[in-house]
């Protein structure tokens, strides 16, 4: 089972899902989407973008999730999971991993 993520602002148009900030999938280390040309290419220029006020983090079931909830779920690593004694798969070939290790895809995905 796979779960992707949307940042929604108040521009954001009826209907759109929002801007995709990535995936996770059953039992993977979470996939963030890169957005270059918005400067979303490392996992702390996400948590900049999604911790502005006029952000909502959604999943695609249409909850809500606190920006430190998913921020710390997006970026746990899976040396951090089995210290925790869960099981976490780690992506192969992601386009690059930022400096915390963290995958990222710079295409569309879902």
């Amino acid at each position: 089972m796979s779960v992707n993520y949307y940042a929604v602002t108040p521009d954001t148009p009826e209907g759109d899902e929002g801007l995709h900030i990535g995936q996770h999938a059953g039992g993977w280390e979470f996939l963030f989407r890169a957005h270059p040309d918005l400067g979303l290419v490392s996992s702390e220029a996400w948590r900049e973008y999604l911790s502005r006020p006029d952000v909502k983090i959604l999943a695609e079931s249409g909850y809500e999730v606190p920006v430190e909830e998913f921020m710390a779920d997006a970026t746990l690593r899976p040396a951090e999971a089995r210290a925790k004694g869960q099981r976490m798969r780690v992506r192969p070939r992601p386009s690059w991993a930022d400096d915390k290790g963290c995958p990222f895809a710079d295409n569309e995905f879902c």
